[in-house]
């Protein structure tokens, strides 16, 4: 597996660093016989202004800044041909290679690779459109929209195939993210660019005029929509921290209740984010598990000190009374109308796969995947922390336990990813997760203002 790895990895580099820079000499060695000719260098004059402005003038999105050099590059090919697009995208390399911030090793590796998968681009798209222009039955509206798409598309590949080898990623899940992020804001601004090229060559170059305006109005209609969502996810962000202080204080105040328990809830919250993001888990289930491991007992709130920290062993009647708190976390939780899709976590994490557990007497599947996880780590941190009438069992003694306990009461595919995630840390961080207390009170304090 590694082998074969390593093998794409290479040939990924070969077509990257190589291929790319082969093919933009190429190209670029084609379209000089264009730019010779007298009457041909006042259009090269005038998309070297062109590419001089997009450079400077660029959208602003969330989380990128794009130039409308692909819109310039693609209004080239359409109106006079590659030899332009070729042109401009030479002009827009050589500005970026002098802004950036120059390594003598990776700069121009990396500049080459970038001006070959938009040379390639260029090719693609101008191949496509003069097989278009032979079969002249298809109108430019839908001439020009098709291009845009196999602009877009070509350059979303080939650029994909130059980030994942650069940022050791997968290509598709590269080309993927792309996809789903501002990549198909070049795809509006090719269509438009596309509509000028047709309003140029039908009423002359004076329509570059409202071109130009329409584009530094859409660059500021964007600059300010997504500043104002940029701003928007600041504030999500500082909902989300603060939440997350709150939480954990309320976690450390259920904890302080029971003397015996500083710091479980969370130790579960750790060991059950852990084993959610071992079976593959999305970011976002993993943050709700390790939530929900926050906040499984906070139902103790509704427990009598009494029988909280009672010394000597339960009675049946006081035992019963302990085991309501998945039913009283549950409805406090319930009541509240918030987290709730931590509901499965507070109530079902003492149910059992052979369905002797409580309250509901769940069983197998029937269980949510949440509350499955976090019955082990529950049961793993109760069997390893120090109580005050006894000591905590040696990790390899709990694991032995969780072991046998596969299959009924834990699940076995769960339980196998937990005991391997134990085995593989390090000793001295395993002893300082086990050893994790509730946060001190000036602390808690703090989190809660």
């Amino acid at each position: 597996m590694l082998l074969k790895t390593n093998m794409r990895t290479m040939i990924k580099g070969i077509i990257v660093k190589y291929g790319y820079a082969v093919a933009a000499i190429l190209i670029i060695y084609s379209s000089m016989s264009k730019w010779e000719p007298r009457e041909n260098w006042i259009v090269l004059f005038v998309y070297t202004l062109l590419t001089i402005f997009s450079t400077f003038a660029p959208v602003r999105l969330a989380n990128t800044i794009l130039t409308l050099n692909n819109a310039v590059i693609f209004s080239g090919i359409l109106l006079f041909g590659a030899w332009v697009g070729v042109w401009s995208a030479l002009i827009e390399a050589l500005i970026i290679a002098f802004l950036m911030k120059f390594n003598p090793v990776k700069t121009p590796v990396k500049a080459m690779a970038n001006l070959g998968q938009l040379m390639m681009t260029i090719w693609v798209v101008d191949a496509l459109n003069r097989w278009i222009s032979s079969l002249g039955t298809i109108s430019p509206m839908v001439s020009d929209l098709f291009l845009a798409g196999a602009y877009w598309f070509a350059n979303l590949f080939l650029c994909g195939l130059g980030i994942s080898y650069f940022h050791k990623m997968g290509w598709i899940q590269t080309v993927k993210q792309m996809a789903r992020g501002f990549t198909s804001t070049y795809l509006l601004l090719c269509v438009l660019a596309g509509v000028g090229s047709r309003l140029v060559e039908s009423y002359g170059v004076l329509t570059l005029l409202p071109m130009m305006v329409a584009f530094i109005t859409i660059s500021y209609v964007f600059h300010h929509y997504y500043d104002s969502i940029q701003k928007l996810q600041q504030k999500v962000e500082e909902v989300k921290t603060f939440n997350h202080k709150f939480l954990t204080a309320m976690a450390a105040s259920i904890d302080a209740r029971d003397r015996y328990t500083s710091g479980h809830s969370q130790r579960v919250a750790h060991w059950g984010r852990e084993i959610a993001k071992d079976i593959g888990l999305s970011a976002t289930k993993v943050e709700e598990i390790y939530v929900g491991g926050l906040l499984h007992d906070i139902g103790k709130i509704g427990i009598e000190d009494e029988i909280l920290n009672k010394k000597g062993k339960l009675t049946p009647e006081e035992y019963d009374k302990i085991k309501q708190h998945t039913v009283i976390g549950y409805e406090i939780i319930l009541q509240a109308g918030m987290f709730n899709e931590l509901l499965p976590a507070i109530r079902s994490h003492h149910e059992r796969i052979d369905g002797r557990g409580y309250p509901d007497g769940l069983a197998g599947d029937d269980i949510p995947l949440m509350a499955r996880i976090l019955a082990i780590s529950d049961a793993f941190d109760a069997m390893v922390a120090d109580r005050p009438y006894r000591k905590g069992l040696p990790v390899e003694e709990a694991l032995q336990e969780i072991k046998r306990g596969s299959g009924t009461q834990f699940d076995p595919i769960l339980a196998e990813h937990f005991i391997r995630i134990v085995q593989r840390l390090p000793r001295e961080e395993l002893q300082s997760i086990i050893g994790i207390e509730s946060i001190p009170q000036k602390q808690l304090q703090e989190a809660i203002r």
